[in-house]
């Protein structure tokens, strides 16, 4: 009896114990979260002063993007290590002051964070380094383990430096994507495919075990072109041949045998590095190029800061609206193509009196048919109000993404970007095999022959009839609103269409694009066709929501984002396990981000226009 009752006031004491604590660390962590509020509500970013002699550092995190998303305010506040992206046009900003500014000695590239960027970014931030070295002042590079795109940003530079241990080793182009065929049909999984164009290679990982012939010679043939680009300017930086570079590329194996094994060596040896450099000697050039005892630098963000300007002006206005990411209906955040967004967004820049022409800036693989057929409308509206659209092609514009572009009075396009994917496909999954493997079978009653269509049931013909009719016209009126918009005829179209897929250059020649240049040209060449002597550019975003706008105030108030992360790993128990980086679980994220993309998509019919080897590539 006494062991009972002992028992029942220890577990009473226990639970008590448990509730009290519970709501200890809940007022604590609301305390927490309310100091980090305040803080970034009445605080603000330090003042930044440019001394004489500084060093801009620019070290990009992330990806180079467009438009970045808005990071989850719970990963800030839980201290995640989630990376802000890097706005395209802050880089060219952040070169461009520089250039002009005579506090500046230098720009230093400090490329270890840059995680991802597309060939015609690269491509853009090289013209942008080219004219920021017509200055005279200083670039200079250095690096542990270079990878592909940042080594491309990095030979720019007058001065190359490696560590001692680093590393520098050039893949070239391509990749692998996953095949679902044999594993689907073990699973019993019924792929029911629809598509128009022999090379709309979307389908492809869930019917075949490998690529077919006519998308690795589509693929192989964009490859091989933007690494001819990449090897050319490479080749130029470094006051190389060709065959130089590429021979490093190829050969670099033997290359590392031959070498015993030193990897910094090698590029040494190769001149693709000038020198060798410790932190503590790198640390040492910086102050030299400084002229002073310790490195004046600054990092470009707070450098723009320095910098920011509030401009008014009268002038008639060129909007510029970004459509970046996979599209889809409804409404998406930034980073990501909704079709109510963007919808709207163009509405407004159509209502605006003081916007005379709009410039379209795409950077999309694709997605929905039918929220891309949405945008195109709208489109169609701004241009019936008298607005001329200038669409700039990014990284990618391809299938959805050249939906929605090929109304545009013009259509201008880096050399490297990757384009076209005119086609269309869907996907219909049934599980009927899957589900009889385990005793468990649909029947049921309907009107028509179309009432008992579900996963779970075998997908009759008439509905096949209507899915492959809805996709063959779907096909037609993409060629035809192509043909519509680029003055051609709907067969000259389908000879380039048929989901093949095209680089900004290749495209320009077989008239799917009008001009090679970037954002800046499309801009003046939409202020050309307003027939505007003086105009101002306004970016028509969509507005951020009140929390948005305050997670984007703490991040600007320097040490705020700081101390939510540092207070979260205090708060965090010691025996907490994070598994480690390596390359298994790298590998299983990348494979996770080959699914996902289609995964993901929503469209009402069922009907995608979506480029497989633009996703492949970003």
């Amino acid at each position: 009896m006494s062991q009972g009752s002992f028992l029942e006031r220890f577990f009473r004491f226990l639970g008590r114990s448990i509730d009290a604590l519970r709501v200890f660390f809940g007022r604590l962590i609301f305390v927490l979260i309310l100091v980090l509020v305040l803080t970034a509500i009445f605080s603000s970013p330090e003042t930044v002063q440019i001394e004489d002699g500084s060093l801009v550092v620019l070290a990009p995190t992330g990806a180079i993007v467009e438009e970045p998303a808005m990071i989850d305010p719970a990963n800030l506040l839980l201290g995640s290590d989630e990376v802000i992206d890097t706005p395209l046009r802050d880089v060219l900003r952040t070169l461009e002051l520089a250039q002009e500014d005579d506090k500046v000695r230098g720009v230093v590239l400090d490329l270890e964070e840059l995680a991802s960027i597309s060939p015609a970014n690269m491509e853009r931030i090289g013209r942008a380094l080219d004219d920021y070295k017509r200055s005279g002042k200083a670039l200079v590079a250095h690096g542990e383990f270079f990878s592909q795109a940042q080594y491309y940003l990095a030979s720019f530079a007058d001065t190359v430096t490696l560590h001692p241990m680093g590393q520098l080793m050039l893949p070239g182009y391509g990749g692998n994507q996953l095949y679902f065929a044999e594993l689907l049909d073990k699973l019993g999984v019924n792929v029911h495919i629809f598509r128009v164009g022999t090379h709309k290679a979307a389908v492809e990982p869930y019917s075949l075990n490998g690529m077919s012939e006519p998308s690795r010679e589509n693929n192989q043939q964009v490859v091989d072109a933007l690494w001819l680009r990449y090897l050319s300017q490479v080749a130029n930086n470094r006051h190389l041949t060709v065959e130089q570079v590429r021979g490093y590329a190829e050969n670099y194996p033997s290359l590392l045998v031959a070498a015993s094994g030193n990897t910094a060596q090698v590029a040494i040896d190769h001149q693709l590095v000038d020198d060798l450099a410790t932190p503590a000697q790198w640390r040492a050039t910086l102050a030299s190029l400084s002229g002073a005892s310790s490195p004046r630098t600054v990092d470009f963000r707070r450098y723009l800061m320095a910098h920011q300007l509030i401009e008014f002006s009268t002038d008639p206005e060129v909007g510029v609206i970004v459509a970046q990411g996979t599209i889809n209906t409804g409404e998406q955040p930034r980073g990501s193509i909704g079709s109510d967004t963007l919808v709207e967004l163009i509405r407004q820049a159509r209502r605006d009196d003081d916007v005379r022409a709009v410039v379209l800036r795409i950077d999309s693989p694709g997605g929905s048919a039918f929220a891309s057929e949405l945008i195109r409308q709208e489109l169609q509206e701004l241009q019936a109000a008298g607005k001329p659209l200038v669409v700039s092609m990014g990284g990618t514009a391809a299938s959805g993404g050249y939906w929605i572009a090929a109304g545009a009075n013009e259509i201008w396009a880096s050399p490297a970007t990757v384009t076209g994917s005119i086609g269309i496909f869907s996907i219909i999954p049934t599980f009927e095999k899957g589900m009889a493997k385990i005793g468990v079978y649909a029947d049921g009653v309907g009107t028509t022959p179309l009432s008992r269509a579900d996963v779970m049931t075998e997908l009759s013909e008439p509905m096949q009839t209507v899915l492959q009719t809805s996709i063959e016209e779907q096909y037609r009126r993409f060629l035809q609103l192509v043909a519509d918009g680029r003055g051609m005829s709907v067969d000259a179209v389908d000879v380039v269409a048929q989901g093949q897929v095209w680089t900004g250059t290749q495209a320009m020649e077989r008239g799917l694009v009008d001009h090679l240049g970037d954002l800046d040209a499309a801009i003046d060449a939409a202020a050309e066709l307003a027939e505007l002597e003086r105009y101002s550019t306004r970016y028509i975003q969509k507005p951020l929501s009140p929390g948005e706008q305050l997670l984007s105030q703490i991040l600007q108030n320097y040490g705020v984002a700081s101390l939510a992360k540092s207070l979260a790993t205090a708060m965090m128990p010691t025996s907490t396990v994070r598994l480690p980086d390596n390359p298994v679980t790298g590998l299983l994220g990348d494979a996770m981000a080959r699914v996902l993309p289609l995964a993901n998509l929503r469209d009402p019919g069922h009907l995608y226009t979506v480029c497989e080897f633009c996703v492949l590539m970003r």
